[in-house]
């Protein structure tokens, strides 16, 4: 494409044309909600490595992209660790890639040793190495239903198990795909990727990832999945709560605070029923059943942040 001019008559940069609805133009919505779970499952995978290991394993979160089955692939060693999982009731499979050099250094160190000795080129894993990948990969999808419990309640199962992506067919070439990655290290001279990828569609309906609408295309709606996602939603409990009053006092009273001190508050006649950080509606404190009650008075038009 030729440069185009400005009506100054300035040369701009050449435009590069963009193909909307791939890619990276529909998740950045989602993306800042799933950079925040990675970073609380890249906690947990810490804890789970620290014992295996002997030592206290550096886990680092990357942010969260998205990019081609193919691309990934391409970055992928041709023998690694693939676990793929079904993510009830999240559509299509979740995959997790673990690198050779990782298990095999974890198996070393588990066994009294440093974890520096030379890993030859193979094909296949041991069977204790099968095991201790069996055992973290199945705690890390557990760890990553964890996280999610306050976004979408999930039930993870196991699909399969490969050596290498070649062998699991777990996507097209050119599937939209959402990646997660962690870099683990236990030294500075040691550090592997642990890889976890959504497909773009299956993370499309989950808004509560971002309290925002997330794009879908007419053509990859799917109703019955749908419902499932709205039926699970509407089960997940939300804390709610009232503030009756606001007292305000100096750091002088503060510091004097002692048992048995009496602080007057003036309770208002409209309460806000706050759940989260939004005020959903305004009501009055009362007594049903012998028991203290909030009753709805008026719901909130626009929720307060």
């Amino acid at each position: 494409m030729p440069p185009v001019r400005s009506g100054q008559g300035t040369e701009m940069t050449e435009v590069q044309t963009y193909a909307f609805g791939r890619g990276e133009a529909q998740a950045p919505i989602m993306l800042s909600g799933l950079d925040r779970l990675g970073e609380k499952l890249g906690r947990r995978i810490r804890a789970l490595i620290e014992p295996i290991a002997g030592l206290r394993p550096h886990v680092v979160a990357q942010d969260t992209r998205v990019l081609e089955f193919s691309q990934w692939s391409a970055e992928v060693p041709a023998f690694c660790s693939l676990s793929i999982y079904r993510m009830m009731p999240l559509k299509g499979q979740m995959l997790l890639r673990m690198d050779a050099g990782m298990i095999s250094t974890l198996v070393d160190c588990f066994y009294g040793g440093i974890g520096n000795r030379p890993l030859p080129a193979r094909a296949e894993f041991t069977p204790t190495e099968d095991r201790l990948i069996a055992r973290l990969a199945d705690t890390i999808a557990a760890k990553l239903v964890d996280t999610w419990t306050d976004i979408l309640p999930l039930e993870h199962g196991l699909i399969l198990r490969e050596t290498g992506v070649g062998y699991a067919a777990a996507g097209q070439p050119g599937d939209q795909m959402v990646l997660q990655r962690f870099i683990v290290s236990l030294t500075r001279e040691q550090e592997w990727p642990i890889d976890i990828l959504f497909p773009l569609a299956a993370l499309r309906a989950v808004e509560a990832l971002t309290g925002a609408n997330i794009p879908t295309d007419d053509e990859h709606r799917d109703p019955v999945w749908q419902q499932r996602i709205a039926r699970r939603m509407r089960d997940i409990r939300l804390p709610a709560r009232t503030v009756l009053a606001r007292p305000n006092l100096s750091i002088a009273d503060l510091m004097d605070l002692k048992a048995g001190d009496v602080i007057p508050v003036t309770i208002g006649r409209s309460l806000p029923l706050i759940v989260g950080n939004r005020i959903v509606a305004h009501g009055t404190i009362g007594e049903q059943d012998g028991r203290a009650a909030f009753q709805i008075e008026k719901l909130a038009q626009e929720p307060d942040q």
